[in-house]
């Protein structure tokens, strides 16, 4: 048996790997025999060699790095905020009817709404700056938080709440020992899937309303052309999507040491 889902494990950390270099091989391939117009899809090695002044040029690189922090501050603040609040209007939806009853028509309503319409609301409550996209970074990743932690309380296997009604559990216990760790995976589905969202609400905002982040160095690198810096951008926030959800999932699988992957 161990060896067995050893080998599976091998096997999916394989084709994680190979599938990525696979597509960036089809790509480049592409662009070498004129499959792809190089103007506007520079090979993958084309990219990193254009590219490379903003790690080697000292004004680019503190220009790189300071795009890199306005997003990083805006991301981290609002997915901390949205992740907090959307995981506590959760649990009280899931262990609560009457709480559940009351907002999630609300919930349903609002969260359909592509976010960057309600950017406009955003600016008129916030003004035009951090607070503003911030605050619709923390909307994105609430709802996306808050719905998981509902359908993981609600839909945990009922024979937990039947032995903590079988030995008496004080509520608080019965929170603390049944009801959260069962919810535990899909409290980290919704943090995976805000982490998601936040990355497309931040670079949107910025490609709208930002002088400055990775979403406003993508954007002014397309109106100027400069496409080689602009895909850089795009694998930076590819890569931060990437990495923050491989932190998230392995967080996951140390807190319910029990679920499958």
């Amino acid at each position: 048996m161990r060896r067995d889902r050893g080998r599976q494990q091998r096997k999916r950390k394989a084709w994680a790997i190979l599938t990525p270099l696979a597509v960036l091989l089809a790509w480049e391939l592409a662009t070498r025999t004129g499959l792809l117009d190089e103007r506007f899809f520079p090979s993958p090695t084309g990219i990193l060699t254009d590219s490379s002044h903003y790690f080697t040029d000292p004004q680019l690189r503190a220009e790189l790095f300071s795009n890199l922090a306005q997003s990083g501050v805006r991301l981290g603040i609002g997915f901390l905020l949205g992740s907090a609040v959307g995981l506590v209007v959760g649990l009280a939806m899931g262990l609560h009817p009457v709480t559940r009853y009351a907002l999630s028509s609300l919930i349903s309503g609002i969260y359909p709404l592509p976010k960057l319409t309600l950017f406009p609301l955003m600016i008129i409550f916030f003004g035009i700056g951090n607070t503003s996209m911030i605050a619709l970074i923390a909307l994105g990743v609430f709802f996306m938080v808050s719905i998981n932690t509902t359908s993981g309380v609600i839909y945990s296997n009922p024979v937990y709440g039947d032995v903590a009604s079988a030995f008496e559990l004080p509520r608080l216990v019965r929170l603390r020992t049944i009801t959260i760790p069962a919810a535990i995976p899909s409290v980290i589905g919704g943090l995976r899937l805000g982490f998601g969202q936040a990355l497309i609400i931040v670079v949107s905002t910025e490609f709208v309303a930002g002088d400055g982040g990775v979403g406003y160095m993508i954007w002014n690198s397309w109106q100027v052309l400069n496409v080689p810096v602009m895909f850089l951008g795009l694998a930076i926030v590819g890569l931060t999507g990437w990495l923050v959800s491989a932190c998230i999932s392995l967080v996951g699988r140390l807190l319910a040491p029990w679920q499958n992957d």
